[in-house]
């Protein structure tokens, strides 16, 4: 890993992980990206919408930024701060600073209000899942005990993963220094389905009703700190009537969460 970045918007939720992305950064030995996309406000008028103070709130937020990164520089001296700051939403700035290969990781906080909420508005962090093609770390804001020991690499036996994919995975096992194991949850629906072999690698199968309770369940009996999941291709169809399997384990995970996409 060369570069982290991590969503900041001042929350108490993209605070807890910017503390998480920074224990990532030490194992790993990368410098972080603290990233803000501003956002204008508007107020209506009789003429229409128009945009109020644009340049005082960005004045505003590079204080705050800076004032931000003084401090972290400060408190945390073997890792290096760089500040981000666009009016170009996330997913785009995201798409693009990954694709020039600027940035190798990105770390946002998860914070739902109810499931309700998670199905009509979603979140930046579910939203970016499978849409990037770069690795995503979810930090749900409940988990506070920030370390990195033990990953576990969730596989579905149905689908192949590339070499690109494998790439990734073994990049960031051998970055962060953590044990970790291959796991597949066989789930009911799959009795009589075909599964690819993976001969060079261990791989535990865990029998549960579902994905999601599986790997939730694995993870807790396992003392696991890390899950790291491989999001896949589905139709615009697919997702405006079903979430999918990854969307469900990030919405209701306690633990940190990273996707790669497939």
């Amino acid at each position: 890993m060369k570069t982290i970045l991590v969503g900041i918007d001042f929350t108490k939720s993209s605070i807890n992980s910017l503390n998480y992305a920074i224990k990532v950064a030490e194992q790993s030995h990368s410098k972080i990206l603290l990233f803000h996309a501003l956002t204008a406000p508007m107020i209506h008028s009789k003429s229409g919408l128009f945009f109020i103070a644009v340049d005082t709130i960005k004045k505003n937020t590079e204080q705050k930024m800076q004032e931000l990164q003084a401090q972290l520089s400060a408190k945390h001296k073997n890792v290096k701060f760089e500040i981000e700051i666009t009016y170009d939403g996330i997913r785009n700035k995201v798409e693009t600073l990954s694709k020039t290969h600027k940035i190798s990781l990105v770390v946002l906080g998860l914070e739902v209000k109810n499931k309700l909420f998670k199905f009509l508005n979603g979140t930046t962090s579910i939203n970016l899942i499978g849409k990037i093609n770069c690795p995503i770390i979810t930090v749900p804001l409940i988990y506070k005990n920030h370390h990195i020991h033990k990953m576990i690499i969730a596989l579905d036996l149905k689908n192949p993963i590339g070499l690109k994919i494998s790439n990734h995975i073994y990049s960031i096992i051998k970055a962060l220094k953590v044990e970790s194991e291959f796991v597949h949850i066989k789930t009911n629906d799959e009795e009589n389905s075909k599964r690819l072999k993976y001969k060079h690698l261990n791989i535990i199968e865990f029998n549960a009703n579902n994905f999601e309770s599986g790997i939730k369940r694995y993870a807790r009996n396992s003392k696991t700190d890390l899950i790291l999941i491989i999001s896949h291709n589905y139709s615009s169809l697919h997702t405006l009537f079903k979430i999918s399997d990854s969307q469900k384990t990030v919405l209701n995970s306690s633990i940190p969460i990273i996707s790669i996409h497939n």
